[in-house]
């Protein structure tokens, strides 16, 4: 019966991981990246930010559409580096902070929210833990029934139904009437062997605590290590946060391009990350995602073969050309220029455009060029120093018929003349100056600062 309980969760999670590709791109794509794997230690659904744990027996037990909620509340909080920046925080508490401020994250992407989930808008996740009462002495917190941090939390249920065995608050209810429940093996928190290890051989995780039975995030230094002899493998948290930055901004632009990506999680996902990456990655970044990407079931996602399930990877097509924008007004810092066209020439050398379009504009079109990708020059010649105007430049693109993949206008940003309509393609600003604190954002696109502090505007 265990057996079958464990086969027919895999498959449940599974489904689950597609219908987010399907209907939420942003994120089904992060949980496609998430090994999946069955921890019958966990009260619902967990992630350390290197792998998607469930508990079989809930996963058996609830609904679909709660456990793709589960799925996207735990990546929304990857991708927000909960499971990084905990430090010394009560564990209970920072989980509930968690979820709160996720739950309003993913409430307003469409995701059904248990009755007495709640949420708060528009706080950071210290902020929410600081507004949560410290735990009473001899509390486990563990019942859910901490009261809500300041205010009233919105998406709160009328009723409390925690205590009800089919609410989706209590994962582990069982029918209450003594029959033989496939899930017994793993009461006691263990293995289903009773050994204290996990079912892969793994060692204990720390205690499972979900109040909003919503899918808990666990530290990413509390991964197991079956090599390391403490049980616990050492995370290198600067690349485990990049490695997020990046999974983030990738399903940012996949789920945009399908026009699937909700406007809060944007510009929550902009601002929480905006001033982690030095602008070179960003730049390789952008560049990398400009390529066309897509899903494909007819070439399956090897990773998750050998577990029986069948996922679909993602397909690369390709890059069409792309086009680089020069602003030559003003005083241009020749030493900044060269450090930004030593990085583009040496991405494009790696992704192989089909071409690469040069413009040199300052109030009009000055020169325009087009490279190979391994033809770039080691350096440009600068022409024009007029006043600055955003215009011509989309505008040449457009007479000629060129639709880059991806278009990177370097400049200092001082002009608000833009073209009327938005350009139908991505824009990046990639921005040498150091705007004031109250300097009017660009109307669209997206903006990197190469500055002397190396990263982006939030």
């Amino acid at each position: 019966m265990a057996a079958r309980v464990f086969e027919e969760s895999a498959q449940r999670v599974s489904d689950g991981v597609t219908e987010l590709l399907r209907k939420q791109p942003f994120f089904g794509s992060l949980a496609l990246r998430l090994p999946l794997r069955a921890d019958p230690s966990r009260e619902t659904l967990a992630s350390d930010g290197h792998e998607i744990r469930y508990s079989p027996r809930w996963v058996a037990a609830t609904d679909a559409h709660l456990i793709e909620t589960a799925m996207a509340r735990v990546v929304m909080a990857c991708a927000l580096k909960h499971h990084t920046r905990r430090g010394g925080r009560d564990p209970e508490r920072w989980q509930m902070a968690s979820q709160f401020v996720t739950h309003a994250l993913i409430r307003d992407a469409g995701f059904t929210l248990p009755p007495d989930a709640e949420a708060l808008d528009g706080v950071s996740v210290e902020e929410a833990y600081d507004r949560l009462p410290e735990p009473r002495e001899n509390d486990s917190g563990s019942n859910g029934d901490t009261p809500p941090p300041g205010g009233q939390p919105s998406g709160a249920g009328e009723g409390d139904t925690s205590d009800t065995p089919d609410s989706p608050g209590a994962p582990d209810a069982g029918d209450g009437q003594g029959q033989d429940d496939p899930g017994d093996d793993d009461r006691d928190g263990n293995g289903p062997d009773g050994d204290g290890q996990d079912r892969d051989g793994g060692f204990d995780a720390p205690a499972s605590h979900d109040p909003s039975g919503t899918g808990e995030i666990m530290d990413a230094g509390a991964r197991g290590d079956t090599n390391a002899g403490d049980g616990e493998s050492q995370v290198d948290v600067i690349a485990e946060e990049q490695a997020w930055d990046e999974a983030m901004h990738q399903a940012m632009n996949l789920a945009r391009a399908e026009g699937k990506l909700p406007g809060g999680v944007e510009e929550t996902v902009k601002n929480a990350h905006a001033s982690t990456l030095d602008w070179r990655s960003l730049l390789r970044r952008y560049m990398t995602d400009a390529a066309r990407r897509d899903y494909s079931w007819s070439l399956p996602n090897r990773r998750f073969i050998d577990g029986g399930l069948y996922l679909p990877s993602i397909r690369s097509e390709g890059m069409e050309a792309i086009a680089v924008i020069i602003d030559t007004s003003g005083s241009l810092p020749a030493a900044t220029l060269a450090e930004f066209w030593a990085e583009l020439r040496e991405i494009a050398a790696e992704i192989q455009p089909e071409s690469v379009h040069v413009l040199q504009v300052d109030a009009v079109l000055q020169d325009a060029a087009e490279y190979a990708p391994d033809d770039l020059p080691d350096e440009i010649t600068v022409k024009g120093r007029g006043g600055t105007d955003f215009r011509p430049g989309f505008a040449w693109l457009d007479e000629q018929g060129i639709q880059p993949a991806v278009c990177l206008y370097f400049t200092d940003m001082d002009c608000s003349d833009y073209p009327e309509a938005e350009p139908p393609f991505p824009v990046i600003f990639c921005n040498w100056s150091e705007p004031p604190e109250d300097w009017n954002r660009e109307p669209w696109g997206e903006r990197i600062d190469i500055s002397p502090a190396g990263s982006s505007a939030p």
